[in-house]
């Protein structure tokens, strides 16, 4: 008797899924285990979610000390990206703070649309509520310059000094870069693998701190992280123009590093030239934005170059800290030998602008009589960056007032 041909399509469907519930069973036992972004939360970063009204940030500060460092990554990054520069910055006695933007890492999603004013009030309402001490020295990759120039200009007292990593610039929409950018990223939004390659990969590159590669690429590939990075990235143009006003191109008094990358990441043929010479240009522009502006190139690093060599942002930074303690000191000991001792040391008239070793000695005639002033010293009103330093143990250099 011939089985009907039904009969046997239904053992054939059995057979395959047996075969197939056999295969999961197989990959369920041999996988690895998945790590999901809660259990990432809880093993793998410790910080803090903060409330600040319309949703929360998460934000992850170690060591104590002052000025208070703050990163702001470039768009589709977040705070893990900061790990190996944040241990470094620590051993110096710094407190460190590197936070997830809105939509970003361990933070929820946030209000539409995210530009730059939006980002910066955010972070200001993020540091007051996590009773995070100023003043801030600030680091910013790629669009966390254009970040961090804002908060700087809404909050200069605030701020110690700014550290810009191959930053954006707000003239950067008219180059040929920016055009290829949107036309290989914002216009192809289905095309959810194409931002894991363009965006997520060049990230979470050979650099990228080994223990927290597998946590990033699970957190920068979620919905919520995608689309965060597709609305910055619209939002962008807004976003310059926001900076372009707000700074009015008025120069910061304190001072700022800029870094720009060494390598090449464009092709090696006349557009790609082009292009390179079109970001170049733009970073020595940005030397304009403070009257004490230095400016480094990373030869060994490409676009992510606090990745690339953490070692050399390190030091910029503890760089800025260094000129940014010795201009609060200047300030502060002109207003002492001004107000309080110029009568007995130095002429009346004389208001310098810069405290040298020189003068100090003969101002004072003696290092102890500057030590005896320092201590009883009442900071004035207007001097509020000063008093989060500790300004009563000083030394004197060759050229200039540092802090211990």
């Amino acid at each position: 008797m011939m089985t009907p041909v039904s009969s046997l399509g239904c053992d054939a469907y059995k057979v395959k899924l047996w075969h197939f519930r056999t295969f999961l069973l197989l990959l369920t036992l041999t996988a690895p285990p998945l790590i999901t972004p809660v259990e990432a939360k809880e093993t793998f970063y410790k910080g803090k979610l903060i409330d600040i009204g319309s949703h929360r940030l998460h934000i992850h500060c170690t060591g104590e000390g002052s000025p208070t460092v703050v990163f702001d990554s470039g768009i589709g990054g977040f705070s893990l990206e900061w790990s190996k520069i944040q241990k470094r910055l620590v051993k110096n006695n710094l407190k460190v703070c590197s936070y997830d933007r809105a939509g970003y890492g361990w933070s929820d999603s946030g209000p539409k649309p995210r530009t730059t004013a939006r980002i910066t009030k955010e972070l200001k309402t993020l540091l007051t509520q996590a009773n995070v001490p100023g003043p801030y020295l600030l680091v910013g990759h790629s669009f966390g310059g254009f970040n961090i120039r804002y908060f700087a200009s809404e909050y200069p007292r605030l701020t110690a000094g700014l550290v810009l990593i191959d930053s954006s610039h707000p003239q950067q929409f008219n180059t040929d870069e920016f055009k290829t950018i949107k036309s290989k990223i914002i216009k192809p939004r289905n095309n959810a693998s194409g931002f894991r390659v363009n965006i997520i990969q060049p990230i979470i590159a050979k650099n990228f701190p080994k223990e927290n590669k597998r946590v990033a690429r699970i957190l920068m590939s979620t919905n919520k992280s995608l689309k965060t990075l597709l609305n910055e990235l619209d939002s962008m143009e807004t976003s310059a123009i926001q900076l372009a006003v707000h700074s009015n191109y008025i120069q910061y008094e304190f001072p700022v590093v800029i870094i720009t990358r060494g390598m090449r990441v464009w092709s090696n043929d006349r557009l790609g030239d082009r292009k390179e010479q079109q970001w170049i240009k733009l970073q020595y522009e940005l030397e304009n934005i403070s009257s004490n502006s230095s400016h480094y190139f990373a030869y060994k690093s490409g676009h992510a170059i606090h990745l690339d060599e953490p070692k050399l942002v390190t030091n910029k930074i503890l760089l800025v800290i260094e000129r940014s303690r010795n201009k609060i000191i200047r300030t502060e000991l002109t207003k002492i030998l001004t107000n309080n001792i110029a009568p007995n040391s130095i002429t009346s008239s004389s208001k310098p602008s810069l405290i040298t070793k020189q003068n100090i000695i003969i101002g004072l005639n003696r290092k102890n009589e500057m030590e005896k002033y320092l201590p009883i010293t009442k900071w004035s009103d207007n001097s509020s960056l000063a008093q989060q330093f500790d300004v009563r143990k000083v030394n004197i250099s060759n050229d200039f007032m540092y802090i211990k």
